[in-house]
């Protein structure tokens, strides 16, 4: 039977959305240098603007993150939905640039998403009423390209699950310490309804590491209980030891990437009018630089669709995969079977 982390290593979530810090800050680099590119271009202008740099980009997906969480605390969707949500926005920002579309329209359909891809129905015209000047056009406008942008993995595996099994251990070999295990249990599920999805974590470690992180910042002691040291008259004590020291540096890097953004800071810093006041040069330098054709997500869907529905054909062409049979012959058929009294053709025989 294949273990909990070879069942991991064969989803989408590993095998497109797992890369190595350097990986990770290499691929934004590139998104970032394409859509400077593009926008030169684009934009026309004699003197082109100052673009955003990939770290300057890598604060507005933070801040517009963040504004995704309010969003779906405010329509008062589950956890595992804004959750997954959160995941999409941040998936698509790795590989398209804040500079190319909009934040601002793709949180609300990666909401919607979200919620198709959780299986929790919620109605688009209910959605779009939360939101001042949204319609479900401009929500479904954006849904084909995120699909695009996440490479259509639409499975998220989040790390709560695994905490609920954790603590479930964690209450069968501490009986006496229940209250101290209740009180790490919601630090934990704070942590990862916010500083996990606000953060990296997601993109270097696998949910059960993820959860183990939250746990070693709520009681580190827990941990220990979970993962304890090898007793000394274990033949196999050493390499044991270096396993668990190995697990344990790895939880340890993930703790710090947690602790860059508590779950304190979703009030006390992003929630304050400094804080979004400090995010208006980013979002007017924003404004200033993005690509002017697609800037409205609805425009472009309409000119796509448009494009798609438009034929062209080479004259004698056949457009029946080669059997022969032009627009004409199918035109005069169509004309013939009108003409005779049976709609559904003669009868057979």
């Amino acid at each position: 039977m294949a273990t909990e982390d070879e069942r991991y290593r064969q989803s989408s979530q590993f095998r497109l959305w797992s890369f190595s810090s350097a990986g990770l800050r290499e691929l934004r680099q590139k998104t970032n240098a394409l859509a400077k590119q593009q926008n030169a271009a684009r934009l026309n202008a004699e003197s082109p603007p100052e673009f955003l740099t990939p770290d300057e980009e890598v604060r507005l997906v933070k801040f517009f993150t963040i504004e995704l969480i309010r969003a779906a605390q405010f329509c008062e969707l589950p956890t595992e939905i804004r959750s997954t949500a959160a995941i999409f926005l941040r998936r698509f920002y790795v590989t398209n640039s804040v500079m190319t579309y909009p934040p601002t329209e793709l949180l609300k359909t990666s909401l919607f998403f979200g919620c198709k891809a959780e299986g929790f129905y919620i109605r688009l015209a209910k959605l779009a009423d939360k939101f001042p000047n949204t319609t479900s056009e401009q929500i479904l406008a954006g849904e084909f390209l995120l699909c695009q942008g996440i490479r259509f993995a639409f499975d998220v595996r989040h790390p709560f699950r695994a905490l609920e099994g954790a603590i479930l251990e964690l209450r069968r070999k501490l009986p006496t310490d229940q209250n101290r295990i209740n009180t790490a249990h919601m630090r934990a599920r704070e942590i990862l309804k916010f500083s996990a999805l606000v953060t990296d974590v997601y993109f270097h470690y696998a949910p059960s590491q993820i959860m183990m992180a939250s746990l070693l910042m709520a009681d580190a002691g827990l941990v220990d209980t979970l993962i304890p040291l090898p007793e000394p008259s274990d033949a196999n004590a050493t390499a044991q030891a270096a396993l668990r020291n190995k697990i344990i540096a790895a939880l340890e890097a993930c703790r710090k990437m947690l602790e860059e953004e508590p779950p304190e800071r979703m009030t006390d810093y992003w929630g304050t009018p400094e804080t979004v006041k400090s995010m208006k040069p980013l979002r007017k330098k924003l404004q200033k630089c993005r690509d002017p054709d697609r800037a409205d997500l609805v425009a472009l869907q309409r000119a796509r669709r448009e494009q798609a529905s438009i034929k062209v054909k080479k004259p004698g062409a056949s457009g029946d995969g080669g059997l022969g049979v032009d627009a004409e012959s199918r035109e005069a058929k169509r004309r013939k079977l009108e003409a005779a009294d049976d709609v559904f053709g003669p009868a057979l025989g």
